[in-house]
């Protein structure tokens, strides 16, 4: 009886100490949340324009530069001499602007291709998820933190990068413990107290590998360390990285086995295991990953519900597989992964006259040329490749293209 009327005092005190609005006031809270919230849609709407069209101006403009440089250092020991230098250099005029550009590498490789997906915000802080398209079927999710600073600005202060797997700050800052790493530095970047002088030798080396590209030194060091050292994070993002941009798919696989093994469920991860999920035929686990960003991020894009559509397809869900690559399509008619998620999912159910109905989208929109011997090359297409319905269509359209090519001539 005792602990009923403690707890009953104690919520008259809480609702007693809550403020009361007037229906004035709470209509003029509302309004300056709506306010706020297309701010936010507006001004990050207007920097993903300016992706799009080349320029990092406004992305870079939103970012407070001394904040994110205290971000960087952060409480990273790095060596005085490094933080002083790159400091000075963030000074330079233009210096800055091109620093943030130097994320976007891999994405501006054939020219920006992003898409706002989402603009979540309450109050003043706020949260936005942008998909960058890239070639042969690339594709990243970068997440902003979001708020609104003096002036009424909208500031980027900090993001997420799906694909390489870290949070720009921090990767920065990892990457200048690299550049010159301390013992101190990299003892603070181990996660667990009590760190050995050998181990912190070790972890120098490896991570001076990863900064050489010197891939055998690296797994000569990584496969003598013990299991608490090859579980740290931050030895697996450099050695990552390191491989992804020197291109070493071998390398690449085996960092990523160990990134399976010690973060499998990981959202900044997941993007990066489907690079070892899917050619080492782990489709539930790649199935997984593709939902772990989903639900992370909170977002269903076409890209994701094409690649869900794929994997459902290859673990024998062909009802759930259509669905999928049908909703890629309806969310995003320009997306051409979404056709070829549509064309292999009908074809893989023997729904013809539909599959004819991607392939041409696929042909007219894309400009593919989808004839027998193309399609039979690909094992989930080759059935198609042979039935009437294919071989009809095939027919007719080369007649169609003989004759516009006839007329062409006479022209």
């Amino acid at each position: 009886m005792h602990k009923v009327i403690k707890f009953l005092l104690l919520c008259n005190l809480l609702l007693c100490g809550m403020p009361a609005y007037s229906e004035d006031e709470i209509d003029e809270r509302e309004l300056e949340e709506a306010r706020l919230q297309q701010k936010f849609r507006d001004d990050m709407g207007a920097i993903v324009d300016d992706l799009n069209r080349g320029s990092f101006d406004r992305l870079a403009y939103s970012i407070n530069e001394n904040d994110m440089l205290d971000r960087i250092f952060g409480l990273r020991l790095i060596d005085q001499r490094v933080k002083r230098d790159f400091r000075e250099d963030m000074k330079e005029r233009d210096n800055f602007p091109k620093f943030i550009e130097t994320a976007y590498k891999e994405e501006a490789k054939d020219g920006i291709r992003a898409h706002l997906l989402l603009v979540e915000s309450r109050g003043e802080r706020g949260r936005a998820v942008v998909r960058f398209d890239m070639a042969h079927f690339q594709f990243n999710y970068v997440e902003y933190e979001l708020r609104i600073g003096s002036w009424n600005k909208l500031n980027v202060v900090d993001w997420k990068d799906y694909l390489w797997g870290h949070q720009f700050s921090d990767r920065v800052g990892l990457s200048l413990v690299q550049g010159q790493p301390n013992k101190n530095a990299v003892r603070k970047l181990i996660d667990f107290p009590n760190v050995r002088e050998q181990q912190v030798f070790q972890v120098i080396e490896v991570l001076k590998a990863a900064r050489d590209y010197d891939f055998d030194r690296f797994f000569q060091i990584y496969d003598s360390l013990d299991v608490s050292l090859q579980r740290q994070r931050d030895v697996l993002v450099a050695g990552l990285d390191a491989a992804r941009i020197a291109r070493k798919r071998r390398s690449q696989r085996k960092i990523l086995m160990a990134v399976a093994k010690f973060y499998p469920n990981d959202p900044l991860f997941s993007l990066s295991l489907l690079d070892y999920y899917f050619p080492d035929k782990q489709f539930e686990k790649a199935h997984d990953a593709l939902m772990r960003v989903k639900k992370t991020l909170r977002i269903d894009d076409a890209v994701t519900n094409a690649r869900l559509s794929s994997t459902m397809l290859v673990m024998g869900q062909l009802e759930d597989a259509i669905a999928l690559a049908d909703k890629a399509t309806e969310q995003e008619p320009d997306l051409e992964l979404g056709w070829w998620a549509a064309l292999r999912a009908r074809a893989a159910a023997e729904i013809y006259v539909d599959a004819i109905a991607a392939l041409e989208q696929l042909q007219t929109q894309f400009g593919h040329s989808l004839d027998p011997e193309a399609l039979a090359k690909d094992p989930s297409l080759e059935q198609f490749s042979h039935s009437e319905e294919y071989m009809t269509w095939f027919a007719a359209n080369n007649v169609e293209q003989e004759a516009e090519e006839v007329e062409g001539d006479a022209e």
